[in-house]
């Protein structure tokens, strides 16, 4: 199966549950049009504002309904082996390297300051092999 991973994009300042920023729909459109012919069975995302506004564009043009990921990581990769053989999850800078590890994936960073990194883990049943990649502006 294959794993698309990337944190939200961009968020406005201040508040608890900000929504996204004029520059972080056009980072989620950009998105939409990226992986729109990729396959994709099943849309995750956090409870946040800023990860569903992220995932909207992209779920809207697939026709799918995203499905907030669970808190717990054991019981996310559960969510996420069952989404489909392609899934998107739509994270944040600890959630995302935290289910990449706990799908078999090794360890990752994503700076606070970075809203364009996007990584694709092939989960086999032995091993994961991840790749990580950047789109749209810095």
């Amino acid at each position: 199966m294959f794993v698309v991973l990337l944190r939200h994009a961009e968020r406005e300042a201040g508040g608890t549950d900000p929504g996204l920023t004029a520059a972080g729909r056009a980072r989620a459109k950009l998105l939409a049009n990226m992986l729109a012919e990729t396959g994709i069975d099943a849309v995750f995302t956090s409870e946040f504002k800023r990860t569903k506004e992220t995932a909207a564009p992209i779920a809207e043009r697939l026709s799918v309904s995203p499905l907030e990921l669970d808190d717990d990581m054991a019981a996310a990769k559960q969510q996420v082996r069952s989404g489909g053989q392609c899934v998107l999850v739509v994270g944040h800078t600890d959630t995302v390297p935290e289910l990449i590890a706990e799908l078999g994936g090794p360890p990752v960073e994503i700076p606070d300051t970075a809203f364009n990194r996007l990584f694709v883990l092939h989960v086999r049943d032995e091993a994961a092999n991840l790749l990580s990649m950047t789109y749209g502006a810095s």
